[in-house]
């Protein structure tokens, strides 16, 4: 059958599938973290400009 992914291939390419969700998974996750840290470091500033 043309364009079915059998034997081991098939397996590195669930592999691959599941790395790159993982990667990519964590770079969400370090994106937010980083832009969650800024925020907060600016929140932090205004505060201190009020009092």
């Amino acid at each position: 059958m043309t364009g079915v992914i059998s034997g081991s291939g098939q397996w590195a390419y669930v592999a691959a599938a599941y790395a790159l969700t993982a990667l990519l998974t964590g770079a969400v996750l370090w994106s937010s973290w980083r832009a969650m840290a800024k925020a907060e470091r600016r929140s932090d500033a205004l505060r201190r400009d009020r009092k």
